[in-house]
């Protein structure tokens, strides 16, 4: 594949590998380049997974990643978010404990208005979920 215009970004973009946990070949594959975007027969989508799960793929990842420990790794779980700073907390802290470095904001899939653009706008314009800054491995988790 080739990207157009050419990525300025050196040496590329982050590549992060999707996969549906527990398969592990998916999370070996993720293991070699820079990121996992694990996902959970356990939470449809716009549902977040449970910490245990989430804790178990970083671990796995983590096995297969020894000649790349030092290069950083991110993992994407998501959901949605609940309002106010204590229910972000709440959801979004034992996630980030088990390993989560990122948090993507998703509709549930089994709602009505997933692709009503009047609900995503509400949510954009409501800004990141809030817990206080924790160090991720490309950025902070907000």
């Amino acid at each position: 594949m080739t990207l157009l215009p050419t990525p300025v970004q050196r040496p590329r973009p982050p590549v992060w590998i999707a996969g549906y946990w527990p398969h592990r070949r998916p999370m070996r594959r993720a293991a070699r380049w820079d990121g996992a975007v694990p996902l959970f027969a356990s939470a449809k989508h716009g549902y977040a997974p449970d910490a245990g799960e989430v804790r178990d793929v970083v671990a796995h990842i983590r096995g297969h990643r020894a000649a790349a420990s030092d290069r950083p790794f991110d993992v994407v779980v998501g959901g949605v978010s609940p309002a106010g700073p204590g229910a972000a907390r709440d959801l979004l802290g034992p996630l980030a404990d088990a390993g989560a470095t990122w948090w993507d904001e998703r509709r549930p899939i089994d709602r009505d208005g997933l692709d009503r653009f009047a609900a995503v706008l509400r949510r954009v314009e409501a800004g990141p979920p809030r817990l206080g800054w924790r160090r991720g491995c490309y950025g902070d988790v907000a």
